[in-house]
């Protein structure tokens, strides 16, 4: 499907925030998809999947949550640590990550063409996605790729985490993790899955044997082709019933 790119600038409480998007040249009312970043950035490789996303029809979006230390700025791996003390030193908090994000579902509720929003995320992106799907509205669906550092210590009340934040999570969650992955493990993973069936929660999650973090990536030495296409033919079908099939105008805007 033919798509048109553009980046737009968001109105946040901080400034003016850069969000690449991607969406089909055919007009009409599509659900979204919200990518998020990982650790890096929105690097060429998000960018990527968010046309990836509108040629499967839908209207998608990168937001740039660290547009406090500059314009659509990312790093590769060697300078990825530098990076992110300037971000750190420029106000790169969940509370930052709450505005952002909630500046993006405005833009897309207000847009006429868009119906039903789901949220993804790769890393830093897989944790942002589910604490959206917990603390944010507007969301019919979510999903986690190897979402990194959602399980803090009971030493950091303030960080957000999968577990005790889990019981306000009302849209379905799908997920995807490396049986080699170290954040998170495995271990991790499959405890957030039981609990969120204890408590009745509706998700599902998969793993891969062999894989570890970034298995998505096509630029990262992490990158693994069966599990990649595996877990991109489910989320677009879980996408396809929640946000395609499900939606409407004023579900997205209730």
């Amino acid at each position: 499907m033919e798509t048109v790119q553009r980046v737009v600038d968001i109105q946040t409480a901080d400034g003016l925030m850069a969000v690449p998007t991607s969406r089909p040249v055919e007009g009409g009312t599509r659900p979204a998809v919200i990518v998020v970043m990982g650790s890096p950035g929105v690097s060429p490789n998000i960018v990527g999947i968010v046309d990836r996303f509108a040629q499967e029809g839908y209207v998608a979006v990168a937001p740039d949550l660290y547009h406090r230390a500059g314009r659509l700025r990312w790093a590769p791996a060697e300078k990825r640590q530098e990076m992110q003390g300037e971000l750190r030193a420029n106000g790169f908090s969940d509370a930052s990550i709450d505005m952002d994000v909630k500046a993006t579902l405005d833009y897309l509720r207000s847009d006429p063409g868009v119906s039903t929003i789901g949220i993804t995320g790769f890393c830093l992106g897989g944790r942002v996605s589910l604490q959206t799907a917990i603390r944010a509205s507007g969301l019919s669906a979510a999903g986690i790729f190897y979402g990194g550092n959602m399980f803090p210590g009971d030493d950091r009340p303030e960080a957000f985490s999968a577990i005790r934040e889990s019981a306000t999570l009302a849209v379905p969650v799908i997920g995807f993790f490396g049986e080699e992955d170290q954040n998170p493990t495995a271990e991790e993973a499959r405890s957030l899955d039981a609990h969120l069936t204890n408590i009745g929660k509706e998700h599902a999650f998969y793993y891969y044997e062999g894989a570890g973090h970034a298995f998505f990536n096509d630029d990262s030495p992490g990158y693994r082709p069966g599990p990649a296409a595996d877990s991109w033919e489910k989320i677009l079908e879980f996408f396809d019933r929640h946000l395609r099939r499900a939606g409407s105008p004023a579900a997205s805007r209730a």
